[in-house]
């Protein structure tokens, strides 16, 4: 269902896949009515990768999967854009296919890695706070109809990326092999040969509660000599008084 939905996309297909950290219910329903009516307004067809079921009716333009084989996807002929989260193996997919991203970043990485997406022009973002059916439909139509600029910068980073020696499974296979072939100390990683004080940062832990320890030390003798001071000053005053009113 999934490639005929796909293999009938006359005017191509998007692809939604904004992971596990968006939760929809939290984000909330009136938002979601408004993505939906904003994919309802495209010629486009769109493949949602959504866990949960949405309350209300959904566009025949849109097909609604718990999980999809994002890579198989996004190498479609169909596919135009993906609306993604900027996790970094979404976005190597991406990348890989030469599709460009209007990314949803959430938190860690997924920032840093949107901002890269917009720096490189090969994406726009599209933050959630602020998301609308306006804001939908002005990322989308911006992706797909400025092929000029999007989706020609992602088919020349794509031919960057794809432009290496050996390919990435392949290295990975020949790395593990040559470890095998070479089972010397030279490769084995500097952790196994410390402490479990410091695998754990133990020591560095001690030496920050022992500054800690110190300022606080500090402060306190610092606002007890001047407690000191100020008290004696009081009482020197009123020492000074009650020997003028004894005269």
């Amino acid at each position: 269902n999934m490639r005929v939905f796909l293999d009938e996309a006359k005017n191509g297909a998007i692809v939604i896949s904004l992971g596990s950290n968006v939760e929809w219910k939290g984000v909330g329903i009136d938002k979601a009515k408004a993505v939906i009516l904003a994919l309802s307004k495209l010629k486009q067809r769109v493949l949602w990768k959504l866990d949960i079921k949405l309350p209300f009716q959904v566009p025949n333009n849109i097909m609604i999967m718990k999980w999809i084989p994002q890579k198989e996807v996004l190498s479609h002929k169909n596919v135009k854009a993906i609306w993604a989260h900027g996790g970094i193996f979404g976005t190597q997919e991406a990348i890989w296919e030469g599709v460009p991203i209007i990314v949803t970043p959430v938190f860690s990485d997924q920032k840093s890695n949107a901002a890269i997406i917009v720096a490189k022009g090969v994406g726009i973002r599209l933050d959630i706070k602020t998301l609308s059916t306006q804001s939908v439909l002005h990322a989308i139509e911006e992706i797909l109809y400025n092929k000029s600029s999007y989706t020609r910068n992602m088919k020349r980073l794509s031919n960057e990326f794809r432009d290496r020696p050996i390919p990435p499974l392949d290295l990975a296979v020949w790395s593990i092999e040559y470890t095998v072939r070479h089972p010397n100390r030279s490769l084995a990683t500097s952790l196994r040969s410390q402490s479990w004080v410091v695998q754990n940062l133990i020591d560095i832990y001690v030496f920050l509660v022992f500054n800690l320890l110190i300022i606080l030390l500090s402060i306190f003798f610092a606002i007890k000599l001047l407690i000191n001071f100020y008290y004696s000053r009081i009482v020197s005053k009123l020492r000074k008084t009650k020997q003028s009113q004894k005269y």
